[in-house]
């Protein structure tokens, strides 16, 4: 059977001119070199060499098999770059689902943290409401994603990432702001600014809605979560939101609900999909970081 260093042997005498030129370049003996080109031409059944007495000449089979020899060498070399980058992880993509107020306030020191450790790695966020996650896992649209645990099917694998509540923001100047706990008929009795129907808090509204037998006051809906902030800082709406979207330099005022509203958040993925290279690695480096700041 045909061998790779055969074929190299090969190639070398061809380059060099002669089968003694090719064993000094392979630091190799020359009997060596004429006995694997010898059983080359054996395991083929074609002459590829004309020998002279001074260096060797290709035979017009051998020109033609020289072709192929170099294509043989290459492909094999592009595939072992190709196993080494996948092993390495030299390249690939991340995709993930992430609801927005997580990507923008959980997730990003993750996502520095992982770049920095795997360079040649792009990530690709998917900016979606938890049940759009959800259903996009699902349809096999994407492979790894952030979703509420009380959404969990028994199609998904997943792990407990974080616990949020839900609290009311407001401008400081808001009524509400005097209260150490905010009543749902309180709530709705005010303008709302609302993410759009595939995130979670629209769920929320229409549960307290249908408990307080009212119909909210939307006012705006958007996906665009400094556009909420700056609608709620100027005093035109309220708007329930994950308290770990709220920062210090916001200029809003949190309270909690009267009846606290948190819950779980996990990665999730489907239990009978292949992750790719890449995702696994990046499941495994997310879960790793939560251990560690819990141990913390």
């Amino acid at each position: 059977m045909m061998e790779f260093r055969q074929l190299h042997h090969f190639i070398t005498v061809v380059e060099t001119g002669s089968i003694s030129a090719a064993a000094r370049h392979l630091n190799m003996a020359q009997p060596a070199i004429s006995s694997s080109i010898k059983k080359l031409e054996s395991d083929i059944n074609v002459p590829l060499f004309h020998r002279r007495e001074r260096g060797v000449g290709l035979t017009k089979a051998g020109q033609q098999f020289l072709q192929h020899a170099r294509q043989i060498l290459q492909q094999a070399k592009d595939a072992k770059l190709a196993i080494q980058a996948i092993d390495g992880l030299q390249q690939g993509e991340v995709q993930i689902g992430l609801p927005s107020v997580l990507g923008s306030y959980f997730f990003p020191p993750i996502l520095m943290a992982f770049k920095h450790q795997y360079p040649g790695l792009s990530q690709n966020i998917i900016d979606t409401g938890t049940r759009n996650i959800r259903q996009k896992l699902l349809d096999g649209d994407i492979e790894l994603g952030v979703i509420a645990d009380k959404d969990l099917l028994p199609e998904l694998a997943s792990h407990k990432l974080i616990q949020v509540e839900m609290v009311v923001c407001m401008a400081p100047e808001h009524p509400l702001a005097d209260l150490e706990k905010i009543e749902s008929k309180d709530f709705l009795a005010h303008e709302l600014v609302l993410f759009g129907n595939s995130y979670y808090h629209h769920g929320f509204i229409q549960k307290i809605s249908r408990q307080e037998k009212t119909i909210p006051k939307v006012s705006f809906t958007t996906n665009l979560l400094p556009l909420i902030k700056s609608v709620i800082r100027k005093g035109y709406a309220i708007s329930p939101m994950w308290r770990l979207a709220i920062q210090e330099d916001d200029q809003i005022v949190t309270r909690p609900f009267a009846e606290p509203f948190i819950i779980d958040l996990s990665l999730a993925w489907r239990r009978d999909s292949y992750l790719s290279r890449a995702n696994q690695v990046f499941c495994d480096f997310v879960l790793q970081q939560v251990r560690n700041n819990e141990a913390h």
